[in-house]
């Protein structure tokens, strides 16, 4: 078997397109469950991790609902990132590792009590690049660097292969300062104030508190998107309710599941099995992820551009654009029944 280095290790995914790597192992990453390389790979001992970012410059549009070509952005760069631990998961084993490359998003543990609608990934890359000194945990709960806020997508591959670890970095040198933007721009209140601390290794860890998963996905996968004050939306059409209670998220994205595949959602797709048939989804929010920036002053800016953009439509042949909200009212008031339901009850 040919020995693998740390310095490969860390060399391999930069060289195929990532822009920071880190190596975590089964020491750093004792604590949380969904920390537990041994669940994706027994006798895992390390793993190498990645980011890929987003393209910055198209953020601002994005937020400002001028462009939406930051979903298609945030789709291609996902499925790269998957590339590269599949091809270096490839590599290793050629060489006589065992590796389990792990899925960049969509993948969920089957074990759990509800299944995949648990949404409980088989081990969590935000964990694992915590672990490793690519970033913090921002109030958002999202991995957060320096570099790119939280534009960006995460891969790993877990190995068998004995490697040194990368330092984590000073909870001290954390930006996050609790500003509380990732939150105001959650249409579904999906984050908490405040924040929890957890064991990660040797290291104690802040992270945001954030409630059920299925009040992110409500929105983000597209069904909904008007805010309550009806004042913006993101760049879905949908005007379906945003329940106030937690148990309510459990069940609303079935009902209203049937309703959003039959819009049109011109533009790049991907796959997610928590839908029904065909399981087609755009990103149509996001937001807590691309507000986020080093700067506060930047944050601020982006929150502006969020909150002024008005409102999304979608037209028959697919094509989905910003208006005011009385625009958007007349809109949707003078569709044919049978197309409204599309959109709100």
């Amino acid at each position: 078997m040919t020995h693998l280095t740390k310095e490969l290790a860390l060399s391999m995914p930069l060289n195929l397109g990532a822009s920071k790597s880190g190596i975590a192992t089964k020491e750093t990453l004792k604590g949380p469950c969904t920390a537990d390389m041994g669940y994706v790979l027994p006798g895992a001992r390390s793993a190498i991790i990645f980011c890929v970012p987003f393209d910055q410059e198209l953020i601002e549009p994005y937020l400002g609902k001028k462009d939406f070509s930051l979903n298609a952005n945030k789709m291609r760069t996902t499925t790269f990132a998957g590339g590269i631990a599949f091809e270096i998961a490839t590599v290793l084993t050629s060489l006589g590792y065992r590796t389990y490359p792990v899925a960049p998003n969509f993948a969920f543990r089957t074990d759990t009590e509800n299944g995949i609608f648990d949404r409980v990934p088989p081990i969590s890359l935000k964990l694992m690049a915590r672990a490793c000194g690519i970033g913090h945990i921002g109030q958002s709960g999202l991995l957060i660097t320096k570099e790119h806020g939280a534009a960006f997508s995460l891969g790993a591959v877990v190995t068998d292969a004995e490697l040194e670890p990368t330092d984590p970095l000073p909870e001290k040198d954390n930006y996050c300062d609790r500003c509380g933007i990732c939150k105001q721009s959650c249409i579904s209140d999906h984050i908490n104030n405040g924040a929890v601390t957890i064991t990660l290794g040797n290291e104690t860890v802040r992270a945001g508190n954030c409630k059920l998963a299925a009040r992110c996905a409500y929105p983000c996968g597209g069904i909904t998107g008007l805010h309550r004050s009806g004042e913006w939306s993101t760049w879905s059409p949908g005007r379906f309710p945003l329940p106030d209670d937690d148990n309510e998220y459990r069940t609303i994205s079935k009902k209203y599941v049937h309703r959003y595949l039959q819009r049109k959602r011109e533009g790049a797709i991907c796959y997610n099995p928590l839908l029904a048939y065909p399981f087609e989804m755009q990103y149509t929010c996001s937001n807590c992820q691309f507000v986020c920036h080093p700067d506060i002053d930047v944050r601020k800016k982006r929150y502006e551009l969020l909150r002024n953009g008005g409102v999304v439509i979608e037209e028959e042949d697919g094509r989905k654009h910003s208006v005011t909200p009385p625009e958007a009212e007349k809109f949707i008031s003078d569709m044919l029944d049978e197309r409204k339901k599309l959109f709100i009850d």
